[in-house]
């Protein structure tokens, strides 16, 4: 007896070892990530944007807001269970609402604030995973370290590209980049509804997921239609880039979420045949019982 519970302390000291060395692995990985896509980003900020101070001085104001933000919530709702997480999806809803009514109020305006706001919250998510690792379980890490590190690469690359199309009329460039951009409105509003409704049904929760998942990839199929409503003469390099290096973030967004998806299916099914099985043999035992 004395030897099974040793074998099993054993076999939980070294999961416990390995799972401490993937989360230190994780950590190390998201650190590297974040210093190179964040250099790269403000490289392509300061060599090629024309007014890169006010973007960056604009940026930091927004990161304080997330932390007042954050702080307020801590004192607000001390209570709430994965706070950071909850936050995260929070502010991402308000962004992408920001990033909506700032273009409706007026292109040029979105034009010229959107990237502040952009890479403040970034920045904001890119802190909070490295200073408060805990905080985050490791999908959620793995998932915002390539998403938010391929995010700064692409919106680096449109800055690279912008100066040669600066004088071509954009708007409609920069209407794609806030319907693309806005869609994550969706699944940001779920999330934060899930993590104050903890208790929310699992049946109900999945059905939402499935909801939000197509309205999210119709939401965003929209933004590359928009080069369709001017002419042809109007397109130009920027439009390109934009667009190709759109699809290939909605090729890793919808990999991780189909991969989210099946999984909670898988759970369903799994649960509704083991409570099938279970139904069968309370039958049996009753037919067996009045035998």
């Amino acid at each position: 007896m004395s030897s099974d519970n040793s074998t099993s302390t054993d076999t939980n000291t070294k999961q416990g070892q390995g799972q401490g060395k993937q989360r230190d692995t994780m950590h190390l990985t998201t650190a590297l990530c974040f210093v190179t896509s964040t250099t790269f980003w403000l490289v392509c900020l300061f060599r090629y944007h024309p007014n890169a101070w006010y973007v960056f001085q604009n940026a930091f104001a927004i990161l304080a807001v997330c932390f007042v933000a954050d702080n307020t919530a801590a004192c607000l709702a001390p209570s709430l269970k994965r706070r950071q997480v909850v936050m995260h999806y929070f502010l991402g809803w308000a962004q992408n609402l920001l990033y909506i009514l700032l273009f409706v109020a007026s292109p040029s305006r979105f034009e010229k604030v959107w990237t502040s706001l952009f890479f403040g919250y970034y920045l904001f998510t890119w802190i909070m995973m490295l200073t408060q690792k805990a905080e985050f379980f490791f999908m959620f890490r793995l998932f915002y370290t390539i998403h938010h590190a391929s995010a700064f690469f692409i919106t680096g690359s449109w800055m690279i590209v912008s100066p040669c199309c600066f004088l071509d009329d954009n708007v409609f460039i920069y209407r794609a980049i806030v319907i693309w951009l806005s869609a994550e409105i969706w699944n940001d509003g779920l999330n934060t509804y899930r993590g104050i409704r903890s208790k929310t049904d699992k049946n109900v929760l999945r059905r939402m997921k499935t909801v939000v998942f197509v309205m999210e990839r119709i939401h965003r199929s929209i933004a590359y239609f928009q080069p369709l409503t001017v002419p042809a003469t109007q397109h130009n390099t920027l439009m390109w880039v934009v667009l190709g290096t759109g699809l290939w973030n909605d090729t890793l967004d919808v990999s991780f979420q189909l991969k989210s998806l099946c999984k909670h299916y898988r759970e369903a099914k799994q649960q509704s045949e083991e409570k099938r099985r279970g139904s069968h043999l309370e039958v049996e035992v009753a037919v067996e019982e009045e035998a």
